[in-house]
């Protein structure tokens, strides 16, 4: 049997294991739900449904944004080009040159081996060219990629096995690609060389810049060129058929699966119909490279080292494998394994001393929205009973109490008993234009009365028509959807929307930046309808009435700074308007902090965390604050109730002299 028998013999099986392995990761990702489904749809009405959507995109005017978005996104990876230009280059290279030669490869075998047998046409010198030996264009583009990837590789290696950086986490899949696209290079390499050397030449061998020069040093030695070229030819045919027969099943897989994330989420972020995982974010668990960027921007690991599962690379890690143990297609042909109890405990444990803050989202290359997956993740965790005891208790109290705090929910306003007159619009009105949704923290922690308390300041000073709700405001189900337990969010929805529906209020506004982010953000999409009114964080509220000079404030000689809220911030796109209403106070000097914006680190406060591990939350805080003080301000503002708690206990702890205000507490005492 000939060398090319076979490779073809051994290639065409592989090939089969390759689309096996595909059609295997595409039926895992069909298990997720698919937004304008609904959740019971079979994988066949999903595969139809996602179809039809690409094939109208392809024809409809938005094709130029998903090209631009691939282009730049997911090809040239402009978020690794931001955050590290060496690594960027490793990458750029390796995928390239990968490419490059995977493409001449093709390129060749469809000419030599379909083209000129089939059709007749190797007389037409374009198609003549991809097959022809050390043809000038084809022998220059080879070696080029050969070197693309050689350095790519190279760099590769020597910043994961010496160099290693602290957020790396080397394991059998890193290992793998190492070690295979370093057995297809020194093969490829190799028989190019002894190609040259047995005179296998074409029109023009010196094209080959590496292997040719090589090659005249090493023909001088009396070696079966001939029959070595054979075996190697053969050799690197198989490495490379290998690899590619195992790219579903390996580390490679995220090259396919980081081009489509980029690309989707570029165009447009994913709005989950529901809490279950969702089909794009079970292609996210492959579309992570395991860089470890994200590693260098957890608060929460950089508190707690010692538990690696925190990291958004092993909580990744564990629920791809989850998910493959019980919908891949070892689990289909003979039935799904229980999960490592252990492990699955130590997963738990991870997810939720997460503060769901999303900084890792911001600087993942792969574009993986990861708050939402933490949330998918909580919520996977509740249907197996693997999570903290605790969020039990705070079901049973949101069920019986309607808050998080256990009080009588008929006492909501007793914040308002410290107000020198309490207003009409604080229980004794039944519509008003706006409804002032309080929240639970606000209306039952004494510590973030004085929020509420300025909020209504402010309103009655510009002749608002406003109201709260009192009793009938229920908590707005945030912590629950957290907590992975979505499922009870309904009821506090249902009755939440007609509550303020009764109204007719054309406005909804809110100081709590998690209640602001489930009304604007949650309920629209878990309704599948519009609310009927505006939702306005505080904060937005304020900059308008300013900008309308519908406010007036008394200057202050004052040198502030000012903390994002997270699901204000990175959550909920709420950057600039806070930072408006500060500025529009006369003689005060906002000082960024040396985190802030979509970096901004988190108080600690999110996420339910204090709940599971208060020390936690305490040592996150403690960061913050210090961060905070070397800014040399005297006043800290932030836009949220929770961070105002979790900031100033971490200044008093730490004996900082700071106050800590919100927003609105500095614009109501500027009036």
């Amino acid at each position: 049997m000939s060398f090319e028998a076979i490779f073809w013999a051994i290639h065409l099986p592989l090939m089969f294991v390759f689309l096996t392995g595909l059609a295997d990761v595409f039926g895992i990702w069909l298990k997720g739900r698919v937004e304008g489904l609904e959740k019971e749809a079979s994988a066949f009405r999903k595969l139809a449904f996602l179809v039809r959507k690409a094939v109208r995109t392809v024809f409809s005017p938005r094709l130029p944004l998903f090209l631009k978005a691939f282009v730049t996104e997911a090809w040239f990876n402009r978020c690794l080009w931001q955050a590290s230009r060496w690594r960027w280059l490793s990458h750029f290279l390796l995928l390239n040159g990968f490419l490059l030669l995977m493409g001449l490869s093709a390129l060749a075998a469809l000419a030599d081996k379909i083209l000129r047998p089939l059709f007749h046409l190797g007389h037409i010198p374009w198609i003549a060219m991809w097959y022809t030996a050390d043809h000038p264009l084809i022998a220059l583009l080879n070696e080029i990629g050969g070197v693309m990837m050689t350095a790519g590789l190279l760099f590769y290696i020597v910043r994961r096995y010496a160099i290693r950086p602290k957020q790396l986490r080397t394991g059998p899949l890193d290992n793998w690609l190492a070690v295979s696209l370093g057995l297809i290079l020194l093969s490829g390499w190799a028989a190019e060389i002894v190609r040259l050397c047995a005179e296998y030449e074409g029109p023009s061998p010196q094209m080959a810049f590496i292997g040719y020069p090589i090659s005249r040093l090493l023909r001088g030695f009396a070696l079966p060129w001939e029959e070595l070229a054979e075996w190697l030819f053969l050799a690197h045919g198989l490495f490379t058929s290998v690899v590619i027969a195992l790219i579903p099943y390996s580390k490679f897989m995220h090259v396919v699966a980081t081009a489509l994330m980029a690309t989707l989420e570029s165009v447009r972020e994913e709005v989950p119909p529901d809490f279950h995982f969702s089909f794009r974010q079970i292609m996210a668990l492959d579309a992570c490279t395991r860089c470890g960027e994200c590693i260098n921007w957890c608060p929460t690991f950089a508190e707690k080292p010692e538990l690696d599962s925190i990291t958004p690379l092993r909580k990744i890690e564990a629920a791809r494998g989850l998910i493959r143990d019980r919908s891949g297609l070892k689990a289909r042909l003979f039935g799904s394994r229980p999960f490592d109890p252990q492990a699955l405990q130590l997963h738990s444990t991870g997810v939720y001393d997460c503060t769901l803050c999303g900084r890792c989202g911001i600087v993942c290359p792969a574009h993986i929205p990861t708050r939402n997956l933490w949330i998918a993740m909580r919520y996977d965790l509740v249907q197996q009973g693997v999570y903290p005891a605790i969020f039990n208790t705070l079901r049973d109290t949101l069920s019986a109490n309607h808050n998080i705090s256990g009080d009588d929910n008929s006492n909501r306003l007793i914040w308002s008993q410290n107000l020198p007159e309490i207003p009409e619009g604080l229980g004794k009105k039944q519509k008003a234009e706006v409804v002032f949704f309080v929240g639970c923290v606000s209306s039952f922690y004494p510590q973030c009365y004085s929020i509420p308390q300025s909020a209504v300041q402010v309103m009655e000073k510009v002749g608002l028509d406003y109201m709260a709700l009192g009793g009938e405001e229920w908590c707005c189900g945030f912590p629950l959807i957290i907590g992975g337990m979505g499922d009870d969010v309904r009821k506090f929805m249902l009755h939440n929307v007609e509550a303020v529906r009764r109204t007719g209020a054309r406005l909804l506004v809110t100081s709590c930046p998690s209640c602001y982010h489930t009304w604007k953000h949650d309920y629209p999409r878990l309704l599948s309808e519009p609310l009927g009114f505006e939702v306005l964080h505080l904060t937005e509220l304020l900059a308008k009435l300013l900008r309308d000079g519908l406010i007036t404030l008394r200057p202050l000689e004052e040198t502030v700074t000012y903390h994002d809220p997270c699901d204000l911030g990175r959550s909920s796109g709420v950057y600039e308007a806070p930072r408006e209403v500060i500025k529009a106070i006369p003689g005060i000097k906002l000082v960024e902090m040396e985190h802030n914006r979509e970096l901004s680190l988190c108080c600690g406060g999110g996420g339910d965390v204090e709940m599971a591990d208060k020390e936690l939350t305490v040592a996150v805080a403690k960061k913050r604050i210090a961060e905070a003080q070397a800014t040399g301000a005297k006043i800290l503002l932030s836009a949220c109730q929770q961070c105002k708690r979790t900031l100033f206990n971490a200044a008093r702890s730490e004996k900082i002299r700071i106050r800590v205000l919100d927003v609105v507490e500095l614009v109501a005492q500027q009036l």
